[in-house]
C-alpha cells in the first residue's frame, strides 16, 4: 500500500515543475502536489493544459523499481486507476472510453489527461511523475466534466482520495501480476479498438486497424497490406 504525503497550494507555475523539483530533491514515492491553480500547465508534446477553476490538478511523485522501458506502461496504470474512479462516481448510463495513450473521454468527450514524465539522474531512471488533469466542476466548451454529467456532489478533494486509492490499487497488482492484466482492463475500455483509426507521426499520418497493445503499451496499428507498425509515440484521430 502507498503512503501518499499531499502538498497542497493555491496557485502553481505547474504541479508537473513542483513534483519534479520535489524528486530531484529526494522527497518519497507518494509524494502529491496539488493545486487550485496552474499559469503553465501542460500536457503532452507541448500542449497546453488549461486549468478550469474546481477542476483537479495533481502530479505524483512514483520511484518504481522497473527498467526505463518500462515507464511507458505508468500512463495506462494510472488510466486504469481514472477508470476505476469515474466508474465508481458516474451512473452507467455513461461511457467511458480511453483515447491512447494519454485520454479519458466521457460520452465522447475530453474529462481527464495524463502527462508522464520521467525523471533522469546521472544517466539513471530516479522516478516518475504522473500528471493528471480531471474536469471536476467546468471545462471548455468541446470537453466534459463531473458536474455535467449527474456527479455534481464531487469535489476535488473527492477525486483525489479516489484517485489515490485506485492506484494504490493499482500499483499493487501491477508489483503482483505484472502488466499483462492492467493492459487487459485498459483495452476493455480502448476508443475504437479493432476499427479504423489515423496515427499522426512527426513526418507522415498512417491509416489502419488499431489492433491494440505492445507489452510495453506501443499501439498496434495493421496497415492496409497486413503489416503491423508499432508506435511508442503519436497522436490518433477517429474518421
Amino acid at each position: 500500500m502507498h503512503h501518499w504525503h499531499i502538498h497542497r497550494h493555491d496557485e502553481v507555475s505547474s504541479t508537473q515543475d513542483l513534483a519534479t523539483a520535489s524528486a530531484r530533491a529526494g522527497d518519497p514515492a507518494g509524494t502529491v502536489i496539488v493545486a487550485k491553480a496552474q499559469t503553465a500547465g501542460r500536457g503532452r508534446i507541448g500542449n497546453i493544459w488549461q486549468s478550469f477553476p474546481g477542476n483537479l490538478l495533481t502530479s505524483i511523485v512514483l520511484r518504481p523499481d522497473i527498467e526505463t522501458g518500462q515507464a511507458g506502461q505508468f500512463s495506462f496504470l494510472t488510466a486504469v486507476a481514472l477508470n476505476r474512479t469515474l466508474s465508481e462516481m458516474l451512473d452507467d448510463s455513461h461511457a467511458i472510453l480511453n483515447k491512447w495513450p494519454n485520454d479519458i473521454l466521457v460520452d465522447g468527450k475530453k474529462i481527464a489527461g495524463i502527462l508522464l514524465e520521467s525523471v533522469i539522474e546521472g544517466g539513471r531512471f530516479a522516478a516518475l511523475i504522473l500528471g493528471v488533469g480531471v474536469n471536476v466542476a467546468s471545462s471548455p466548451e468541446d470537453r466534459t466534466c463531473l458536474s455535467s454529467l449527474g456527479a455534481a456532489s464531487e469535489t476535488t478533494e473527492s477525486v483525489l482520495q479516489a484517485l489515490l486509492a485506485n492506484l494504490a490499487e493499482v500499483l499493487a497488482e501491477y508489483e503482483r501480476d505484472g502488466f499483462a492484466p492492467l493492459r487487459e482492463e485498459w483495452l476493455d475500455y480502448a476508443m475504437n479498438l479493432h476499427q479504423p483509426i489515423k496515427v499522426r507521426l512527426p513526418s507522415t499520418t498512417l491509416e489502419g486497424i488499431f489492433e491494440g497493445l505492445e507489452p510495453d503499451g506501443a499501439l498496434r496499428l495493421r496497415l492496409d497490406h497486413g503489416d503491423i507498425k508499432v508506435i511508442h509515440s503519436g497522436e490518433v484521430f477517429f474518421g
